[in-house]
């Protein structure tokens, strides 16, 4: 099938909630593990997210290159032609993306998709993560909050990290304390800050030690 529409999309989520269940969210590299992420979403026959880190989209730049943009428009590019050979639901998302990382990651992508928009085609991403975790929470919330704005406006579901994920991905190593574990606290104020459905879809990743 063709990547995911929006409502596609949003009726995936939906139906993941209503049946509490998650759909497999998979990192890929290189059209090898694309295209093994894909065969196995149809074998399995399950719709399903393939998604890039900010390491993964530089790789797929050239490992001498290194550009976190191209590397992702050339994933979206290959993942919407060859997904179209497998009957299942494909949705393309970009993974974890600190602070440092904005300019050079998640901002141009989201505007690559707001141009897309205009022109009356679907966004190229049907979701972005933004991780703050590693600011302070109104920090955090406040840049959740402008980037709502945009993603909801361009038809993307944005993906908020509310408290730190254990372990290490990207180089980034997370010490065991108690911000493994988001609060209620924490959870209140993401709503107060972000709406509840309101203001633009979005996905919070509470974490509970090294998962979420």
């Amino acid at each position: 099938m063709p990547i995911a529409t929006p409502e596609i999309y949003s009726e995936m989520i939906d139906r993941a909630k209503a049946g509490g269940f998650a759909f497999p969210a998979v990192n890929v590299t290189s059209s090898q593990t694309l295209n093994a992420a894909l065969r196995g979403f149809a074998e399995a026959e399950s719709d399903g997210i393939v998604q890039v880190s900010t390491g993964g989209a530089a790789y797929w730049s050239g490992a001498s290159t290194k550009d976190m943009v191209a590397g992702s428009l050339g994933f979206a590019a290959f993942a919407r032609e060859v997904a179209k050979n497998y009957g299942v639901n494909i949705a393309l998302h970009t993974d974890h993306c600190p602070k440092d990382k904005l300019d050079g990651f998640v901002l141009p992508l989201l505007a690559a998709s707001e141009a897309e928009v205009k022109a009356g085609r679907n966004p190229i991403f049907n979701s972005h993560m933004w991780d703050g975790s590693h600011e302070p929470l109104n920090e955090n919330l406040g840049t959740a909050r402008e980037l709502l704005e945009r993603t909801a406006a361009a038809k993307i579901i944005l993906e908020v990290e509310i408290g730190i994920v254990g372990g290490e991905e990207d180089g980034v190593e997370n010490a065991i304390n108690d911000k493994l574990y988001t609060t209620f606290e924490d959870a209140l104020a993401t709503i107060e800050a972000l709406g509840a459905g309101e203001n633009g879809r979005y996905i919070t990743a509470l974490t509970f030690g090294n998962v979420h």
